[in-house]
């Protein structure tokens, strides 16, 4: 009986320690530091040109030295001056237009140095102090950040054609304006389409640019005493294809073509007469 209950209480023990170790490992297996996954988002960023953008936004190809303003004296040759007109009652296309001529204004270009329109003027967003107007999108125009800052880059374009400088990159809008002659504008989109010139002129230019009362003025000035010769800039039409060509002193040095959609337009009765709208012109 003895030798019975002593194998009892020997089972008892033996059953006790396996139950502490099996106790012992669950504990530690919860003090191991746990695994975390790091939260993903999704960010949508607003354009100009796209008002809900999902996708990656292109890099820039190339990033250029920065440029920088200078108001002092000593730019005193004018070598052009290229004007168009927009409307101050549209308050806040006037506000795109008076925010990236900031940007611009006094910017000088050593010789030899690419003009970005896109690096100097930066990405158009409400931060940034753009406000919506209209936009070109596929074939019609709506509201979108940054309406008229196309006015902006095509002013310049003419000015920088005048001023006999090198136009690296530039296009076309796929609608048409009015705010240069057809054939002679320069588009811009943030996130595909930059305007560039190279100074090619032997002097540092700078850029005078100013947006009051309706006149939009772009001049370029250099800093040496230097002579662009006669340019002449000249646009035709051929079908519906505009052809921009400029000469100087008689001799062609740079062509550009051109190719417009009409807008869409919507027709409307009212009143018992069939009304054809068009949307309105890009601002």
């Amino acid at each position: 009986m003895k030798k019975l209950t002593a194998a009892f209480a020997a089972a008892v023990l033996a059953l006790a320690m396996l139950t502490s170790c099996s106790t012992a490992g669950q504990v530690d297996a919860t003090t191991e530091a746990p695994t975390t996954t790091a939260p993903t988002t999704t960010t949508t960023t607003r354009t100009t040109e796209n008002l809900s953008t999902t996708f990656k936004e292109a890099q820039t190809a190339k990033i250029y030295p920065v440029l920088k303003k200078d108001n002092s004296s000593g730019y005193n040759n004018r070598l052009s001056t290229y004007t168009t007109h927009y409307l101050t009652s549209n308050e806040t296309r006037t506000t795109n237009i008076k925010n990236a001529v900031k940007r611009l204004n006094n910017l000088v270009i050593p010789d030899g140095a690419v003009f970005s329109f896109n690096q100097v003027v930066g990405k158009r967003t409400v931060l940034a102090g753009y406000q919506e107007a209209k936009v070109v999108q596929g074939d019609e125009f709506v509201d979108g950040l940054g309406g008229g800052i196309c006015q902006v880059s095509s002013t310049i374009f003419q000015a920088a054609l005048r001023a006999n400088l090198d136009i690296t990159v530039r296009a076309c809008h796929s609608l048409e304006i009015s705010y240069v002659p057809l054939g002679g504008d320069a588009t811009v989109q943030w996130n595909s389409q930059d305007f560039q010139f190279r100074n090619n002129s032997g002097s540092d230019i700078r850029l005078k640019v100013t947006a009051e009362n309706g006149d939009l003025v772009c001049s370029v000035y250099a800093e040496k005493d230097i002579s662009v010769g006669n340019v002449k800039v000249k646009i035709t039409k051929q079908g519906d294809s505009y052809t921009l060509t400029r000469t100087v002193d008689g001799k062609e040095n740079y062509t550009t073509y051109s190719k417009y959609k009409k807008p869409k337009t919507t027709t409307t009765k009212k009143d018992s007469k069939t009304t054809a709208k068009t949307t309105a012109k890009k601002s």
